[in-house]
């Protein structure tokens, strides 16, 4: 299987050490096999530092939102731009925790060629949606492997820019927003 993208950001212009917003035409080319080749729209929002550990989100209405931690220095920008070949991937158990909460174990995909991770539920991906939206840190780590708290930048207009393409980051912030109305009402 062979990985292509290619697009322009939704907006000019990101900081060095932010958040990058893009827009993507996706093509992924099965070599053999029964699988049809696909072709869909792909937005995705990314930490810019790649000198430092990040994250990244893409969504799709094929593949919904999704989230890729880097437990390492790592250009999370290259793993689209660049073609990909299909990479042994692991499954191992890792925490996540957003802010002081520890959330459940829960099992993630590893490629460590590449240094991330990759969700495998929808529920891991809108955990690390709704920590980005309220501020909170991510910290990530997997026994013996890894523990790592992510420098992630403040919220900005990239952010706000996927969140209006991402049905589901839409939903996230709904409902943060929501749930901070309803603390400032009961405060």
């Amino acid at each position: 299987m062979i990985i292509a993208g290619s697009g322009a950001a939704i907006a000019q212009e990101t900081a060095e050490e932010g958040w990058q917003a893009n827009s993507w035409k996706r093509q992924i080319t099965y070599n053999g096999g029964k699988a049809r080749d696909l072709t869909y729209d792909l937005y995705t929002l990314h930490t810019t530092a790649t000198d430092k550990p990040g994250l990244m989100f893409s969504c799709s209405e094929e593949y919904g939102m999704n989230v890729l931690y880097s437990f390492d220095a790592v250009d999370l920008l290259s793993l689209f731009t660049e073609p990909q070949q299909s990479r042994r991937l692991r499954s191992i158990p890792m925490w996540v925790w957003t802010g002081n909460y520890r959330n459940d174990s829960a099992y993630y995909m590893v490629r460590r060629s590449d240094k991330v991770l990759a969700n495998q539920k929808p529920i891991q991906s809108a955990i690390a949606m709704g920590a980005i939206l309220q501020g909170l840190p991510i910290r990530i780590k997997s026994g013996g492997y890894f523990d790592v708290t992510l420098p992630l930048p403040p919220l900005d207009e990239e952010v706000m820019a996927f969140v209006e393409n991402c049905e589901k980051a839409s939903e996230i912030a709904d409902e943060v927003k929501a749930a901070t109305a309803s603390r400032a009402a009961a405060d």
